[in-house]
């Protein structure tokens, strides 16, 4: 089984042809029809680097009890690299848009932001590249630094991440390390958060997932969405086999969804933190 990584994002908006607005408008966004499979019904298409943002539109619904609390487990934020976070979020503070985290120097030599779609899915531009307090990989941190080097200072937005809360981070390296092949590039540490605060960071083919652990205990996810929901509703991972691609992730404590989304774009398996991914295969 081939092991392309992270294929797209999807969120849910109340008012499609509003989110496409934002997200072209404010952060350079181009809609494409040009995806490698075959497109899910109803779903915009939106580019920004080597990552996809898909976007499904309902007519009602909420953010399905996502909280803003780290300490839930599951789909946290969207990470967007960038030449210049105080350049770029001037254009987002200027359009009216609350930042939830003003701009702001970061643990790992980094500064960054954050901030809400129209719909409440939670977005961060960051720039630089980081320092990892513990490097697994340091073929993949230089081409993080590389790339950071490289970057004008007026680069517009680029998908970088998904970050995610887990419980168990031995069980999250099985599942995503182990049987997807993910590489770790390494890890921070957030030694003044008391919550006990580890982020570890593994590279999903064009993008990376960022996974929080906490020494605090964690609380349950949203799990798997309806169509109703807005917000941070999922991913795409590539692979040249989805039924072979379920059995594994089943196998590792996967749940096969058994009635999907109408939008997904394959079958969809959460994993166990509740993180629903559709198995996408390029045609």
């Amino acid at each position: 089984m081939s092991q392309p990584g992270l294929q797209f994002a999807e969120i849910g908006s109340s008012d499609i042809d509003r989110t496409v607005d934002f997200y072209r408008s404010l952060l350079d966004f181009a809609v494409t029809e040009d995806v490698p499979w075959p497109s899910a019904k109803g779903a915009q298409w939106l580019t920004a680097g080597p990552v996809l943002l898909k976007v499904v539109e309902t007519d009602h619904g909420d953010l399905g009890g996502w909280r803003d609390d780290d300490l839930q487990r599951g789909m946290r934020h969207i990470g967007f690299k960038v030449g210049d976070v105080d350049h770029r979020a001037e254009r987002v503070r200027d359009a009216g848009v609350k930042f939830t985290v003003e701009p702001t120097n970061a643990v790992g030599d980094v500064r960054l932001c954050f901030f809400d779609d129209p719909d409440g899915t939670r977005l961060e531009f960051i720039d630089r590249h980081l320092t990892y307090h513990e490097v697994t990989s340091s073929e993949l941190a230089d081409r993080e630094r590389v790339a950071a080097e490289r970057r004008p200072w007026d680069a517009p937005p680029a998908f970088d991440h998904v970050a995610t809360t887990v419980a168990d981070l031995d069980a999250t390296l099985a599942y995503y390390r182990d049987t997807l092949g993910y590489e770790v590039i390494g890890r921070l540490r957030h030694d003044q958060d008391p919550r006990g605060f580890l982020i570890t960071y593994l590279q999903a083919g064009p993008a990376v997932l960022e996974v929080f652990t906490f020494t605090a205990p964690t609380t349950a996810g949203v799990g798997l969405p309806d169509d109703s929901r807005l917000g941070l509703r999922g991913i795409g991972l590539g692979t040249d086999d989805p039924d072979e691609f379920v059995r594994r992730l089943a196998a590792h404590g996967g749940r096969p969804a058994d009635n999907p989304p109408d939008t997904a774009s394959g079958p969809v398996v959460a994993d166990v933190d509740g993180v629903p991914a559709q198995a996408v295969t390029p045609r």
